[in-house]
């Protein structure tokens, strides 16, 4: 008699703690992002072959809790393969996976064939994964420019027929569409967004992507005047703004100071890298770092150390905040540090010089 009772409890017990957790939402989804980093393990030769599970280990040990996978070419059954190893590596270290596509032909020619492309592309891809794997993220284009700067409804069309066949197949698949311009925040109020989607689509924007570098002609960042900042908070805020107002929320899917491989860091890109990290915590808009080749040596299997205080900063910017007791203002990493992580030195390819081309994986 217990025995059956028992089971019929335990049953009970775990219905009801199904039926509390709640369900995955954007804006939980948002909150999980954290801060992560662009990744090429599936765009370019040389990160597809240096690529090592225990690369993902390193990451998430040093703190990056997602990454972006840029992906150019064709879905071949190669590359859906590929895609899967790097999405398992992630849920193996707790990392969160997002797929991004280039789809570099519609951008620079929006005809019609090219438009059925870039969805068939996407379809394949949901397809292939179905509704495994519920934190992976589909970020449908990647930085639409181009001829799209001029075609917001080519634009607008090719995310509203992705997102209906993607939640066809994954109704709760999470899903980021981008403005035009290079996902110029100002331009997030473009977006059509499909009604009632507040749970399942965000947007993704970029700020300053290369930081303290020349843009034409002017440097967008040199000491942290207050113009500089000023600038900087204009482009959050806008973000802000169109998150309160649709309801929806957003991701920063990509920024960093500029080429630091092998260089170190100056005092200029580290204030740069502390305040717009800071800001972004503050707004609690979770952001990836562009990209893992200024940072990680892939060959190496290992971070590269002359930019470790640049990529520390950006993780875990130490942020002034006002004392709440003496009314000072404190010093406080804004994330925790994971300055002692472990690499990988899995890799030991030789490696080719890095290429923004896409791979050949037939």
């Amino acid at each position: 008699m217990l025995r059956p009772l028992m089971a019929t409890l335990l049953l009970c017990a775990s219905g009801w703690a199904a039926a509390a957790e709640p369900p995955l939402t954007a804006a939980r989804y948002a909150q999980q992002l954290g801060v992560g980093m662009d990744v090429d393990w599936a765009r370019t030769e040389r990160g597809i072959r240096e690529f090592d599970p225990l690369v993902v280990r390193d990451f998430h040990a040093k703190g990056l809790s997602h990454v972006r996978i840029r992906v150019a070419g064709a879905p071949t059954e190669a590359r859906l393969i590929h895609l899967r190893k790097l999405v398992e590596a992630c849920e193996q270290y707790g990392v969160i996976p997002i797929i991004t596509y280039q789809a570099d032909a519609w951008k620079s020619d929006p005809k019609p064939e090219n438009e059925k492309a870039v969805v068939n592309w996407w379809i394949a891809v949901a397809r292939y994964f179905g509704q495994s794997s519920p934190l992976l993220g589909f970020d449908l284009i990647y930085e639409p420019a181009e001829k799209l700067n001029h075609n917001l409804a080519a634009l607008n069309r090719v995310y509203e027929k992705t997102i209906k066949a993607i939640h066809g197949i994954d109704p709760q698949r999470m899903i980021f569409i981008a403005p035009r311009l290079r996902a110029a925040p100002e331009d997030l109020s473009g977006l059509k967004l499909p009604a009632h989607s507040q749970g399942y689509v965000l947007a993704e924007w970029h700020i300053f992507p290369w930081g303290p570098l020349k843009s034409n002609g002017k440097y967008p960042w040199t000491s942290g005047t207050a113009a500089e900042k000023v600038a900087i908070h204009g482009r959050i805020s806008a973000a802000l703004r169109w998150q309160q107002k649709t309801g929806h929320s957003s991701w920063v899917g990509g920024w960093t100071v500029g080429e630091t491989i092998n260089s170190t860091p100056t005092a200029s890109q580290l204030a740069f890298a502390t305040f717009m990290a800071c800001e972004l915590q503050k707004a609690k808009i979770p952001y990836a770092i562009n990209a893992d080749n200024q940072f990680y040596d892939g060959e190496e299997g290992a971070w590269r150390p002359s930019s470790e205080p640049l990529l520390q900063t950006m993780i875990a910017p130490r942020c002034e905040k006002p004392d709440e007791k003496s009314g000072h203002h404190g010093i406080k990493p804004a994330a925790r540090d994971a300055a002692r992580a472990t690499p990988a030195a899995a890799s030991t390819a030789k490696s080719a010089a890095p290429s923004a081309s896409s791979t050949n994986l037939n």
